[in-house]
């Protein structure tokens, strides 16, 4: 920490000259200072979206959105436990810009090709373009895994998988909300930025710049556009996307971050071990952007394998001690239980390794699928 003065009201205090953007804490003045030249510049280009939740609100949302998934939803107020409840106003780059995209690809015949043709007339030569227009949100944080749930928080209307952290910022903060659809969507609902909107919340540094913020929003964007043209054909030959930059600017918005734990009053008690699980809301918009199921597929499987591991050794016992038919019965739960267990071990294996490809992947130069003609 360093002591600096404000270019504006003067007022000393003290600040991380790492950070690329320093923020006065008594005008809430906005502003870049050069180490070496001992320079300040101020910027003007930065919003704040206004914190509308505090830690109670957002507990009762919580179980709420927890009751609207429960098979049994009066059961929630003793089966989950809220134990950690944390907001802070996370600064995003919002880059606004227009994609066009040209594709060109083989789509294979839906009607065989008649007479002696070559193995290649099965399939016909197909193009296309589209044009979107984006305000893609960047983190600005170094870290893009310090915030649980933001890396791939966007949710495409198409069927691809998404290895990206970025995210269009009208339609994911606008996902989960249970209020009028005229809201405002966030970038509407900005302010120039004053401390004073965040209502309690802690406001994170800025530490990544804006171009470093631009050349990922373009790599985001490429990608995106380029599964997309993949969904149009069997095979695609070329695809090209032209970027038009409109402009950048930078917004922090309120989150909150939830942590539950499901314990069940049942049988399910013996055989399954709580975990924490998290939620992120949107702290303006009050709705779930992300969400983790108290049981998943894998948990099942898990709870499955305990149940016929300890079926398959009553059986055994029963064998041994009564009829020799009960042993294949045991034989039978045992080798259920051993597949529950491989099973569920595999899933979280390869959930793991998915989610350290698509961090990896998310910070890339170039799209090293794109096809030439």
């Amino acid at each position: 920490m360093h002591e600096l003065t404000c270019p504006s009201c003067n007022k000393p205090s003290q600040y991380i000259f790492s950070d690329y953007l320093l923020m006065c804490p008594f005008c809430s003045t906005t502003f870049k200072f050069d180490v070496e030249a001992g320079q300040k510049e101020i910027f003007g280009d930065h919003y704040i979206v206004a914190n509308l939740l505090d830690s109670a609100t957002v507990k009762d949302m919580a179980l709420e959105w927890l009751s609207r998934l429960h098979h049994r939803p009066g059961a929630v107020d003793k089966e989950f436990f809220v134990i950690d409840v944390q907001g802070f106003s996370l600064p995003v780059w919002v880059v606004s810009l227009e994609a066009h995209t040209a594709w060109k690809g083989l789509v294979k015949r839906t009607t065989p090709a008649h007479g002696n043709l070559s193995a290649g007339s099965e399939y016909l030569v197909e193009t296309g373009q589209f044009r979107r227009g984006y305000r893609w949100a960047i983190s600005a944080r170094t870290n893009i895994c310090e915030t649980w749930g933001l890396v791939r928080l966007h949710e495409p209307p198409e069927a691809i998988n998404v290895d990206w952290d970025g995210f269009p910022l009208d339609s994911t903060l606008s996902r989960g909300r249970l209020v009028d659809e005229e809201q405002k969507s966030v970038y509407e609902a900005r302010n120039f930025f004053e401390f004073k909107y965040a209502n309690g919340l802690p406001i994170l540094g800025v530490q990544i710049d804006d171009q470093e913020a631009l050349r990922r929003a373009k790599n985001h964007v490429d990608q995106y556009h380029y599964k997309i043209s993949s969904l149009n054909v069997d095979y695609l030959l070329d695809y090209r996307t032209e970027l038009e930059v409109a402009g950048i600017q930078l917004i922090h918005i309120p989150l909150w971050k939830v942590g539950y734990i499901y314990s069940p009053k049942n049988v399910l008690r013996h055989f399954y071990q709580g975990k924490e699980k998290k939620l992120l809301i949107d702290g303006h918009g009050k709705g779930v952007l992300n969400g983790e199921l108290a049981l998943v597929h894998r948990d099942k499987v898990a709870v499955n394998g305990y149940i016929t591991g300890i079926s398959s050794l009553i059986f055994l016992v029963i064998g041994l001690s009564w009829h020799p038919a009960f042993l294949l019965v045991a034989l039978f739960s045992l080798i259920v239980s051993g597949i529950s267990f491989f099973q569920s071990t595999k899933n979280k294996t390869e959930m793991e390794s998915k989610k350290l490809e698509a961090i990896s992947q998310s910070f890339g130069n170039a799209n090293p699928n794109k096809a030439s003609a």
